[in-house]
């Protein structure tokens, strides 16, 4: 192969040189003067294209092309990413080339004549490789056909390509400015179509893309003004015309085969009407005015294109009727808004005022009398194809039908507030017999799309909600087809009947409520009353998937009798039903989250049999062997021990009085050692349970929780010692490898004792309860534990596993230390983390640890209390001294390691504490060297590919800041001035430098994510605000001055002066903000085309403007 196929060939094979050679080619040119000596030359993506091109077409001609469809359609698609890059932009790039020109051949570019030659021989050559494109596109008989056959077999003849070649086309014209955009379709398209001299298929694909990219945010100015004064002739004398033969001509004969040229040349019609539709806000009432010159009836035509055999076809005319049907909503709003606007200024505005607004007003106004018409036509025309919807379904047409489904849920969307006032011209009956039998099919993504669309109106119909209920209950039941098989389809269909389904029957109990709860009572007696097949258990979990998907609005109910009631029906049949039914663990799960759902009413029935039926469901749970059911136990996202923990939780937490019988504590009891008996029950079941047993423990007596509690930890301590010995035996062989098992363990015990003390702390009561009382309980849990806790965290403190649990239970513990009087507790747990800190050996350890530090001077930083001060000053340097130890373990940048470790603990105490934060540092160091560490990092931290990090990193510069101004130097004494004057200057000169060029950088080119542009900007806000103009003027001046900045000398002229303003004068934060935000949304654009100068930046420099 030759070069240029050879470079594409890698670039399909995803060879990273080939990638780099063409983004680079296609970015920048480089010069070339050695080929030539004195001669020399550029060479850029025009020059690739070229030999591309050229290339091509010698293998094509010497008959050694094989399969080159690929590398023309990679070719014409970077082709049209350059082709957005304006011949401005282009002469710009190669004066850049110039200018990097090696010392060597300064000399020559010294040459303004040669410099100017070669900036006009590319442009030339744009132009040359645009002229043979057109002739691609527009002269197939440069394409190389098959002899027999006659049809075309030219890579160029790939409709893909083809396309592509077309969009390049359009994206030449519209870089090239409204005057080059309006010469190629009055000067070349419309005469052309008018003497069928040009290709259909090639016309409307060019068309369809000037469109397109007449709305980026780089087209030129006044693009949009040419686009606009173009639409009639291009909607009469291009689109319709075409749109008309192509669709009689597409399934001419009736045929039903594949898509041809006609059915490809009818879709892409249909796309460029839409495009052109939105470019101009145009909906199908100005649309059908436009029209109105010819003898085309556009809007019939629309509805006739839904009669098409190809997909593409329907699945374009459903697009484009529900773009018209939104731009005539939009224009309904308006007249809606300026009719109120008419009453409310009456007496208030001038003659003038009122006759401005009154023509105005008429003219939205046609929009009112002439939309519930269309809308109506279109509800008639969408109605007749539910019989064609049947024929394709019976044909096994999947793809036909789901556009029908799709075009149909459109039209229902927009027409249902005529529906539901009964203003439409004519029955609906048509449209929702379709949808309810797209809601009948079998295919989860056409039954959705239908569903959605129902599940809005069917709240406001009780009829529709009745009729629409038992196919959603249907649909409810798991295929059994599905169970066994592994190609994605249960969980495409899981995620279908959680989402889509689910809110489906929700809008249907909105609809009709009542018989609602009825159906679904009636289904589970029924299931449960059945003899027992292999299907019963799907049945009857879809019928407690349905009464679980309303439980949300049911338990909201004001009145609850009739739920009461048919609760208690539901729950008495489960009890009833065959052992073999309710313990497949697919209705177990399914029980589980109902009772976990209605916990909260199953009290408010009549008798407690609901509430302790419903209990020992959720308690045998735990004692079923599930074993024999493989992968059944693991369908969707839960598990069935999962569900029954999380129920029981809400039953203990709804009515823990109902569990204080000797009976039921020892059923709890039992459930809570299940684990230690060899059953296995993951830790965030047990975590669950554990919150519903501390709710049952806070209902008895204050003098018996000290016994409850012990009685509750006892299995756990003891745990812990046990398997604390298998850990150093394993461990002490030198096998950490192996011990990853028993860590797990450790750690899950170790969250159990954080769940006790945090639930115990937690637990609500009806009763008024003095959390000394609760706080005298758990110390002598701490006490027991304390020995075997140490022991590990001396032992594990290098593991993560174990060192998130310890922090977990440290951080919990701090609930204890209320008071000076818990100052010994609190030095405890101090003790611990320092000990599991200085054990730590990598970064990843240390970190679960500083959530408790953070906690530590969240609760504590503000106490006026040398010891505690001390405290969290010595927890803040051992953890810097730990994570730079690990740094250099590991090799990491240590001030990078230390911002992404620690910003949000030192964030707390800047806020608590400032002080105590600037003045921190080792022995022998500087004071404020910790500070000093953070602010070199933080430039480098800003620009992350982590979001947390720079999250965390903005809020740690914030409250910084907060934190400076908060300090009255006037109130501190001599030594305290000393020790902080200079860190405070050092930490402002930084906030005006590096960290400013960084956040303008970032937030104003467009680099860092958008959910970060906001606080970026109040961020430089917060700097600015203190500032002097000349103490930030060269850092935002290098900021906008770097090559990543793409708006032009406009933008940045008005963005500076912006700046400045902000210094000067009290800027609004939301103006700010917005002009910060607009110009990340410009840059967001292709970065081979150009923004400067451009629709979007003259509407930006009119909007920020000081002279607006």
């Amino acid at each position: 192969m030759s070069h240029a196929v050879n470079a594409l060939d890698h670039a399909l094979r995803a060879d990273p040189q080939g990638l780099a050679f063409l983004e680079q080619t296609a970015s920048l040119y480089v010069l070339d003067a050695a080929s030539t000596p004195g001669h020399p030359t550029t060479y850029g993506w025009w020059n690739f294209l070229n030999d591309a091109l050229n290339e091509v077409e010698r293998y094509e001609s010497e008959g050694a092309a094989s399969n080159l469809e690929g590398h023309v359609r990679l070719l014409a698609t970077i082709t049209r990413r350059v082709a957005r890059r304006p011949p401005s932009s282009d002469r710009r790039l190669v004066k850049i080339c110039f200018a990097n020109a090696s010392m060597t051949h300064m000399n020559l570019m010294a040459n303004a004549q040669l410099s100017q030659s070669l900036v006009g021989s590319n442009a030339e050559l744009r132009e040359r490789n645009m002229g043979r494109i057109a002739a691609i596109v527009f002269d197939w008989s440069f394409h190389r056909t098959n002899s027999s056959a006659g049809h075309p077999t030219s890579a160029f003849s790939d409709p893909v390509a083809m396309e592509q070649f077309c969009g390049v086309l359009a994206c030449n014209a519209v870089s090239s400015g409204p005057t080059a955009v309006r010469h190629l379709v009055t000067d070349w398209i419309v005469p052309g179509v008018d003497s069928q001299q040009l290709p259909p298929q090639a016309v409307v694909a060019i068309i369809l893309h000037i469109s397109v990219e007449a709305r980026g945010k780089g087209c030129p100015a006044g693009t949009k003004d040419v686009i606009s004064s173009l639409l009639p002739s291009v909607c009469k004398s291009i689109i319709g015309p075409i749109l008309l033969e192509s669709l009689r001509e597409g399934d001419e004969g009736g045929s039903s085969g594949g898509e041809n040229i006609n059915h490809r040349i009818a879709a892409i019609s249909l796309r460029s009407l839409e495009s052109w539709c939105r470019a101009n806000e145009i909906g199908a009432v100005k649309l059908q005015k436009i029209f109105n010159s010819t003898n085309i009836n556009i809007l019939v035509t629309i509805a006739d294109a839904l009669y098409s055999n190809s997909e593409a076809v329907i699945d374009a005319v459903s697009e484009l009727i529900d773009t018209l049907l939104q731009l005539d909503e939009r224009e309904a709003s308006i007249s809606q808004g300026l009719s109120i606007a008419q009453s409310l200024m009456n007496g208030v505005m001038s003659d003038t005022g009122l006759n401005s607004l009154d023509l105005a007003r008429q003219i939205t106004g046609e929009n009112d009398t002439a939309r519930p018409r269309i809308l109506s036509e279109f509800v008639s025309a969408v109605g007749l194809q539910r019989f064609r919807f049947s024929e394709r379904q019976t044909k096994g047409d999947v793809s036909v039908c789901r556009c029908l489904a799709r075009t149909a849920a459109v039209v229902l969307t927009h027409a249902q507030d005529l529906i539901k006032k009964g203003t439409l011209e004519g029955s609906p009956d048509g449209l929702l017999d379709l949808l309810f039998k797209a809601v009948a099919h079998p295919s989860v993504y056409v039954c959705g799309i239908a569903v959605e669309a129902l599940t809005n109106v069917a709240p406001s119909s009780a009829e529709l909600s009745t009729k629409l209920l038992p196919f959603l209950q249907g649909k409810a039941i798991i295929p059994f087809h599905l169970i066994e098989n592994d190609d994605g389809g249960l969980e495409e269909y899981i995620n279908f009947r959680e989402r889509v389904l689910a809110d489906g029957l929700a809008g249907c109990y909105a609809g009709c409520n009542a018989f609602f709860l009825q159906s679904c009572s009636s289904a589970i007696e029924e299931f449960c009353q059945a003899s027992p097949t292999s299907h019963l258990p799907y049945q009857l979990e879809a019928a407690l998937f349905c009464m679980v998907a309303v439980a949300e609005k049911a338990v909201k109910t004001t009145d609850k009798r009739d739920l009461c009631t048919q609760l208690q029906r539901m729950i008495s049949a489960l009890a009833k039903s065959p052992s073999t039914t309710t313990s497949h663990p697919l209705v177990t799960m399914k029980a589980c989250r109902f009772v976990n759902k209605y916990a909260r009413v199953l009290p408010l029935c009549e008798t407690n049999t609901a509430f302790e039926i419903a209990s020992e469901l959720a308690i045998n749970a735990f004692n079923q062997d599930l074993s024999s059911f493989g992968s059944l136990q693991s369908i969707g996202d839960s598990s069935p021990l999962s569900e029954a923990a999380n129920a029981l939780k809400q039953l203990l937490c709804s009515s823990p009085a109902l569990f204080s019988s000797p009976a039921a504590l020892s059923a709890l009891e039992n459930a809570w050692k299940a684990p230690y008996d060899s059953k296995r029950i993951d830790v965030e079941e047990r975590e669950m349970l554990c919150s519903g047993l501390c709710a049952v423990l806070i209902s008895f007596p204050p003098d018996q929780w000290t016994a409850s509690v012990d009685n509750l930890a006892r299995p756990v301590i003891a745990c812990l010692n046990i398997v604390s010995k298998e850990a150093d035996q394993i461990m002490g062989k030198g096998n950490d490898e192996s011990a990853g098992p028993i860590l797990i363990r450790l750690s899950n015990e170790i969250r159990l004792l954080a769940a006790i003390v945090h639930n115990f702390m937690k637990s609500k009561t009806d009763k008024p309860i003095d959390d000394r009382d609760r706080r005298k309980a758990l110390i002598p849990l701490l006490h027991s534990s304390w020995p075997v806790l140490t022991h590990i965290g001396n032992k594990c403190a290098s593991h993560t596993v174990v060192t998130s649990s310890i922090g977990k239970l440290l951080t919990e513990s701090l609930l204890l230390v209320e008071s000076e009087e818990e100052l010994p507790l609190l030095n405890e747990l101090v003790a611990l983390a320092k000990t599991v800190i200085t054990k730590s050996t990598s970064s990843s350890s240390v970190a679960p640890m500083l959530t408790f530090v953070e906690q530590v001077v969240d609760q504590h930083g503000t106490k006026r209390n040398d010891a505690i001060h001390n405290m969290i000053k010595d927890l803040i340097l051992v953890s810097y001294e730990a994570i730079l130890s690990s740094g250099k373990a590991e090799g990491s940048e240590h001030s990078q390691l230390i911002a992404a470790t620690m910003f949000k603990t030192l964030s707390s105490c800047a806020k608590r504490c400032p002080l105590l934060l600037l003045t921190i540092a080792r022995d022998g160091k500087e004071s404020g060297e910790v500070i000093h560490c953070c602010m070199e990092a933080s430039p480098q931290t800003l620009k992350s590919n982590e979001p947390d990090a720079i999250v965390i990193t903005i809020r740690f510069l914030a409250m910084l800041i907060s934190a400076l101004k908060s300090i009255s130097l006037e109130s501190l004494d001599d030594g305290q001035k000393q020790l902080l004057v200079p860190v405070i200057d050092y930490i402002n000169r930084s906030f005006r430098a590096e960290i400013l060029i960084s956040l303008v950088t970032l937030s104003c080119c467009g680099i860092l994510p958008l959910d970060a542009v906001t606080d970026f900007a109040s961020l430089i806000q917060q700097i600015l605000s203190p500032s002097q103009w000349q103490d930030v003027e060269a850092s935002i001046s290098a900021a906008f001055c770097t090559n990543q900045f793409l708006l032009g000398d406009e933008v940045k002229t008005v963005a500076i002066a912006t700046f400045k303003r902000c210094i000067e004068s009290k800027y609004p934060a939301s103006t700010f903000a917005d002009m910060i935000t607009d110009m990340w949304n410009m840059h967001q654009t292709d970065d081979t085309g150009a923004i400067a100068g451009g629709e979007a930046v003259l509407q930006f420099v009119k909007k920020f403007s000081k002279d607006r």
